[in-house]
C-alpha cells in the first residue's frame, strides 16, 4: 500500500502526518509513505519576469524544504523513511497527477492549509481533492 501525505508546512499538515503514521503503524505490513509538497507557480510568475527561471526554482525549492522540515523530523523521530516529492502548479491537479503516476492508494491531508485566503479564492484543497480523487482521501481536522 502507498499512502501520500500532503505537506504544506501548516500545523494541520503535521496533524495529518501524525494520523498517517498511526494508521501505518496499525497495519499488518508497513505501507510506503510519501510526503508531497506543492507550490502554485502561477502566483510567482508575474513577479518572476526577467528573473532567471533557475533562481525561481531554487527559491521555490528552498520554501518547500522549509515546509517539509518539521514533517521530515517527525518521520525521523518515528524511525520511518519516506521520500519527499516537490511539485509545482495548481495544488489539486498536481496532487491528482502524483496520485495517478505514483500508484497511490490513499492520500492524507490536513483540514486546513497554508491560509484561508487561498481557500477563499480557490475553495478548500481538501474538499476539492475529496471530490475528485480516484483514491480515498483522509481529511484530518
Amino acid at each position: 500500500m502507498h499512502i501520500a501525505i500532503a505537506i504544506d508546512g501548516s500545523a494541520h499538515a503535521l496533524k495529518a502526518l501524525t494520523k498517517a503514521i498511526a494508521l501505518a503503524k496499525g497495519m499488518k505490513e508497513m505501507p510506503r509513505l510519501t510526503l508531497v509538497n506543492v507550490h502554485l507557480t502561477t502566483l510567482v510568475s508575474p513577479v518572476a519576469r526577467g528573473i532567471d527561471q533557475h533562481q525561481v526554482e531554487a527559491y521555490m525549492d528552498q520554501i518547500a524544504e522549509e515546509e517539509l522540515k518539521d514533517a521530515k523530523a517527525l518521520l525521523e523521530k518515528e524511525g520511518i523513511k519516506a521520500p519527499a516529492v516537490k511539485a509545482h502548479g495548481e495544488i489539486v491537479p498536481a496532487l491528482l497527477d502524483f496520485i495517478h503516476h505514483s500508484h497511490v492508494d490513499m492520500i492524507v491531508v490536513g483540514g486546513k492549509g497554508r491560509g484561508s485566503l487561498v481557500d477563499l479564492l480557490l475553495g478548500s484543497v481538501a474538499g476539492r481533492l475529496a471530490e475528485t480523487s480516484p483514491v480515498p482521501v483522509l481529511v484530518v481536522r
